[in-house]
């Protein structure tokens, strides 16, 4: 009964933990609740023919 009050703390955590990864993944997206999207399509928008680029390795 001593360690109770931290067993309960520790179940609270790990639920609003699942909650968490659950908002976060997107699961809720169909009830409203979803995260802001972080991409930005105008970034490649203003690339100047980013197929064109070719990477190489320098030689010494």
């Amino acid at each position: 009964m001593k360690h109770m009050p931290l067993r309960w703390f520790i179940l609270i955590l790990m639920i609003l933990n699942a909650a968490l990864y659950v908002w976060r993944d997107g699961v809720l997206q169909s009830w409203g609740f979803a995260p802001s999207s972080v991409r930005e399509p105008e970034r490649k928008q203003q690339q100047i023919q980013p197929e064109n680029i070719l990477i190489t390795r320098k030689t010494s």
